[in-house]
């Protein structure tokens, strides 16, 4: 017997998935920050490059 996966279970990680990227995203982004003294702006294209991968992943996963 072939039993398919609930629809709901196929998406049940994503939200875990994109908290995940953005956060090792902020990481780096700190960390580029400090190593080159501009700690806010490290910061803040650590988030938007975060938030902006995971929103591609989430997409990308919606439309398969």
């Amino acid at each position: 017997m072939n039993k398919k996966p609930l629809h709901w279970m196929k998406y049940s990680g994503l939200g875990i998935q994109m908290v995940v990227t953005i956060l090792i995203c902020l990481y780096i982004g700190e960390w580029i920050g400090k190593k080159f003294n501009y700690q806010i702006l490290g910061t803040l294209i650590g988030v938007f490059f975060g938030l902006f991968a995971s929103l591609y992943g989430l997409i990308k996963e919606i439309n398969n």
